[in-house]
């Protein structure tokens, strides 16, 4: 039970912090110049970013959980397994992104589903 629940701490952590970089990272906007001071500009409006450290703080926490369960399970369902956080992802930038994710997109997270239940048996 206790991979169970770290697989799930190594998802959603990891999703919280992908879409609140992601969130950060569109406010902060896009880079259009490769000069130096344009992209200490750019870091630096990143770097004020609540949200970018927010989702640091979560990829960290992603990341602990990951170390965590590798003590727990094998590498060759552990990785495999975490593939379930495309959905989770997929979903989460739908609902709190407000992106429009297409109908492949969504036949690509269900085919994940898939592969992750084959995983499990």
């Amino acid at each position: 039970m206790t991979s169970f629940a770290l697989l799930a701490a190594v998802v959603l952590f990891g999703a919280a912090g992908d879409v609140c970089v992601a969130r950060a990272m569109k406010a902060v906007g896009e880079v259009t110049s490769f000069r130096f001071a344009a992209l200490f500009a750019t870091a630096r409006r990143a770097a004020g970013n609540l949200y970018l450290w927010v989702g640091v703080f979560w990829k960290a926490a992603a990341f602990f959980s990951f170390l965590a369960l590798l003590t727990r399970a094998e590498l060759s369902w552990v990785v495999p397994a975490t593939a379930i956080s495309f959905v989770v992802e997929t979903v989460a930038a739908k609902y709190l992104l407000n992106e429009t994710i297409s109908g492949s997109r969504w036949a690509g997270a269900v085919c994940i589903c898939c592969g992750v239940a084959l995983l499990s048996f």
